[in-house]
């Protein structure tokens, strides 16, 4: 008999776009803080791998579901992290699927250097789509197709 509900559905994640801090910027306390344990970062780095639910974070990590709860609910605070999706288990409980809400986050000194780090990023993503854009349509013209 198969189920009603969907047990598991393709998670669409979160912004691919970096964060940038800046260290004198109101969210820095709150990203620091939330950053501060070894386990916190390990979830980070966990769910950039895949998004995934709090049994299945703990489950990766080895440590309790209540340990992972206690530290999303920080780097959610933070911004850190978001409920992407929703799972169903096999008993047809909900199960929220987290998933980090940046591309990356990279730290500036100051509002003036978090300035340039955008700029320069924005620089860099426009570079990279220009030369993909370029190999396609030179791949094209000489008859290839891409991988």
């Amino acid at each position: 008999m198969s189920s009603l509900l969907p047990i598991r559905s393709e998670p669409s994640t979160g912004d691919d776009e970096p964060r940038v801090v800046d260290l004198d910027g109101e969210e820095a306390d709150e990203v620091f803080s939330a950053l501060s344990s070894s386990t916190a970062r390990e979830i980070v780095a966990v769910l950039h791998d895949e998004p995934r639910t709090q049994s299945g974070i703990a489950e990766e990590l080895d440590t309790t579901v209540q340990n992972v709860r206690y530290h999303l609910d920080k780097l959610e605070n933070a911004g850190l992290v978001e409920v992407v999706d929703t799972w169903y288990s096999s008993r047809g409980n909900e199960m929220s699927v987290f998933a980090p809400a940046d591309g990356a986050l990279i730290v500036a000194g100051n509002d003036r250097q978090r300035s340039r780090v955008r700029t320069a990023l924005s620089r860099l993503v426009g570079g990279v789509t220009v030369v993909g854009l370029a190999s396609l349509l030179v791949q094209r013209l000489l008859g290839r197709s891409p991988p």
